[in-house]
């Protein structure tokens, strides 16, 4: 059994995935990124993905089971039912107004209001990555309360978007910044796991086990859907929104996001735009997937960012085999966090094995074509194999070197 090298990061605040096993990888030699040691090198030679890591420092991390959930669906369905209605009773108040001034006088009395449930959201959402961080909640509770934030802020959105309307068409009223900022708001608090974790709960969407780390600022979700790997990264601690701009311009702001993200910077397909309220959006589309990244004018960090990569085109280093009568099982790990694979193949041959694969006693899949991917989690996990008759066990080891861990779970 051999163990993976310890990965070495690019960046402090970006974590390496290694380089893509195809013609042109990305980053064939990133330079280091601003504020990272100096010398420092890809993960694995050929180069490597960068993605935004949690702070340094200890981590809960785990992974949750999410299947259909009678209790968050009702929760979340009575939120998307609070705000339909109170999105209708709102626009039913302006449009009965006698007069623009009482038109005025209603608009701001509900943008106050709309103000305090944006900020009690995000302090929903703060408290559920502190409650995981200390030990009060399970992987599968915080992803159901992220799930519901994500719904009342999807919610809260199309309210402010609402009041904007009425701003636009009501004379000697201007809240224009007051609602970018909350519109802003309500979107941080939205992702693309937590969409998936919201529709597996209502059962809309196949039930899967999601991988999940807080140090208690912030948060990383991931997850294998299909032949993809998805994950989201959010740190609040990245943000200041009462802090002067330093990068004014979108072009200002490429270069900083080349800094951060050296390796897939060059190979990709790159569009920007504002957002609005001290935020400039990179996107970007590689032959491996896709990356978005939110980029704070002022801190000039990304405090939010989200990919999506094609296990087809992923490259990873053979961390453990394993060989059993005529079997064989070899695992490829990337780094802590990201995709891994479970392979079984005939000793000798190499040919494609069928065999169920379980991490922690728990089952992830059926090797029909030889290979099961699975999110590699940051401690270590015991696994095994049943394959032509014979069960082989291993043991996939953790690797805590950009991320101590704070307390070791096996998910919920």
């Amino acid at each position: 059994m051999s163990r993976l090298p310890a990965l070495v990061l690019t960046a402090i605040l970006v974590c390496s995935l290694p380089a893509l096993g195809v013609p042109g990888a990305i980053g064939q030699s990133p330079a280091p990124a601003i504020g990272s040691p100096a010398g420092a090198q890809p993960a694995i030679e050929g180069g490597s993905i960068d993605w935004l890591a949690l702070s340094e420092g200890p981590a809960a991390s785990g992974e949750g089971y999410v299947a259909i959930d009678f209790g968050a669906t009702l929760a979340d369905d009575s939120s998307r039912l609070e705000a339909r209605y109170d999105e209708h009773r709102v626009d039913a108040r302006i449009e009965n107004a006698d007069s623009d001034a009482q038109r005025r006088a209603i608009i701001r009395e509900e943008s106050d209001q709309l103000e305090e449930s944006v900020a009690q959201l995000r302090e929903r959402e703060r408290a559920a990555y502190a409650a995981y961080y200390e030990s009060q909640r399970t992987e599968r509770d915080l992803l159901a309360e992220l799930a519901v934030i994500h719904t009342n802020a999807v919610a809260l959105e199309a309210a402010v978007a609402s009041i904007e309307d009425h701003d636009a068409t009501t004379p000697g009223v201007s809240l224009d910044g007051e609602l970018e900022e909350m519109e802003v708001a309500t979107r941080t608090m939205q992702g693309p796991v937590r969409e998936r974790v919201a529709a597996m709960i209502h059962g809309e969407a196949e039930p899967t086990r999601v991988h999940v780390e807080s140090d208690g600022d912030g948060v990383v979700l991931a997850l294998i859907e299909g032949e993809q790997f998805h994950r989201e990264a959010h740190r609040l601690g990245n943000r200041d929104t009462d802090a002067e701009a330093q990068y004014t311009s979108l072009g200002e702001s490429e270069e900083r996001i080349a800094e951060l993200y050296p390796s897939v910077f060059s190979e990709a397909r790159w569009s920007y735009s504002e957002v609005g309220h001290g935020t400039h959006r990179g996107t970007a589309n590689h032959p491996q997937g896709s990356l978005t990244v939110f980029l704070d004018t002022a801190t000039g960090d990304v405090y939010r960012e989200f990919q999506t990569l094609r296990l087809d085109r992923l490259d990873t280093e053979t961390a453990v085999v394993e060989t059993g009568d005529g079997v064989t099982v070899t695992v490829g790990l990337t780094a802590p966090g990201g995709p891994a694979k479970v392979m079984v193949t005939a000793t000798g041959s190499g040919a494609a094995l069928s065999g169920e694969v379980t991490l922690n006693d728990r089952v992830v899949g059926e090797t029909d074509d030889g290979t099961v991917w699975f999110v590699a989690p940051r401690d270590s996990v015991t696994g095994a194999v049943n394959a032509g008759g014979e069960e082989i066990e291993f043991t996939v080891p953790g690797d805590s070197a950009d991320q101590e861990s704070a307390r070791a779970t096996e998910g919920s």
